[in-house]
């Protein structure tokens, strides 16, 4: 009678257990869908190309989950369009004495972003000890 209990009682736990890991996967791939098709309409159609960005960046607020900063500095902080060089976006790059940095300028809305370049500049997440956890999903 105790075998039959701990049978029924495995697939719940391994769903339980699924869920933990896995927390916020839906939404991840519906953000991931969002920026794919970002990225296919930003050459023939920028403004399709920024709702879809607008959007997955919403989704990933109202979930609470993070973009990758890679992922996040292709979008357009202000229209959300994907900033390709030469279509939707003009780079310049700035080298001074103690300043370099590269501006990235949006054609759609006109929002400009620097990015700075110093060589003892390390971004947090390149750091090993930043990681807590890493979940990879099949």
């Amino acid at each position: 009678m105790t075998s039959n209990n701990k049978q029924s009682d495995a697939p719940t736990t391994d769903i339980k257990n699924q869920s933990k890991v896995c927390a916020g996967r839906e939404t991840h791939e519906r953000m991931n869908f969002l920026y794919q098709a970002s990225t296919l309409m930003s050459q023939t159609n920028p403004q399709l190309s920024a709702v879809y960005g607008k959007l997955a960046k919403s989704i990933g607020k109202k979930a609470v989950l993070r973009m990758e900063p890679a992922i996040k500095r292709t979008l357009c902080v202000r229209c959300g369009v994907l900033l390709n060089p030469a279509t939707t976006a003009e780079l310049h790059d700035f080298r001074h004495k103690q300043l370099c940095y590269l501006q990235v300028d949006c054609k759609l809305c006109g929002y400009s972003k620097r990015f700075y370049n110093s060589k003892n500049h390390q971004l947090w997440l390149d750091n090993p000890g930043s990681v807590v956890e890493r979940i990879e999903f099949d």
